[in-house]
């Protein structure tokens, strides 16, 4: 039950306005320290399935990286299943989701 309710509870990013969301939930990674989009992500048909990946995602980052808590890298949910390829076309995207990505990482760095 507790997953569940952690799910419920999970941001999950929309794609642009006028660009139809996935049903599929997808986990992205982005670079807090670079303001980058990594270019792997995984793909999942449940939230829960996405959240308990980016959970997992998350542990092993906090161990790898000896880094600020808000530099470590960020996974992400998305509905956009072209995320990637989007924010290289779309600058206002790109920027909104760098803004609110980074404004993520800062409170998650003032939380530790």
């Amino acid at each position: 039950m507790a997953d569940k309710i952690r799910a419920a509870r999970a941001h999950v990013y929309d794609p642009p306005e006028g660009v139809k969301a996935d049903a599929k939930v997808h986990v992205y990674t982005f670079d807090a320290f670079n303001k980058t989009f990594l270019a792997d992500h995984k793909t999942f048909d449940t939230i829960e399935r996405a959240v308990q990946f980016q959970r997992h995602e998350q542990e092993r980052i906090y161990t790898e990286q000896e880094a600020e808590p808000e530099y470590f890298d960020l996974p992400f949910l998305s509905h956009d299943p072209d995320l990637l390829n989007r924010i290289e076309s779309d600058a206002d995207y790109k920027k909104r989701m760098t803004r609110d990505l980074t404004s993520d990482a800062r409170s998650r760095g003032r939380r530790h």
